[in-house]
């Protein structure tokens, strides 16, 4: 199996940085199989680890819809994103906050 990784060329990345400033993100990573040897870009979904500013919680709603969506569209893929709020296994606090 040849190995594939996950890149995306500086348009898109510059998309995904001011999607992540309109949707009030703090802090974005990315984790799972785009990471690994295994990514398939066909099959594959992205999954990434959010934290959003401090905003009310119906802005929140509207930003993390909104953020997913964007993202799906910009890099062509399925995303799933995980609230660093709602993860409360002590690896990924201690990792995420680094």
């Amino acid at each position: 199996m040849e190995a594939m990784s996950f890149v995306l060329p500086q348009p898109q990345l510059n998309a995904i940085a001011a999607a992540c400033q309109q949707h009030q993100v703090q802090r974005m990573h990315l984790f799972g199989s785009a990471l690994r040897d295994d990514f398939n870009p066909g099959r594959s979904d992205l999954d990434l680890l959010v934290d959003f500013k401090p905003i009310e919680p119906g802005a929140l709603v509207d930003a993390y819809f909104g953020l997913e969506q964007q993202l799906a569209f910009i890099t062509g893929q399925a995303v799933d994103l995980v609230m660093a709020d709602a993860v409360h296994t002590p690896i990924w606090v201690a990792t995420s906050r680094t």
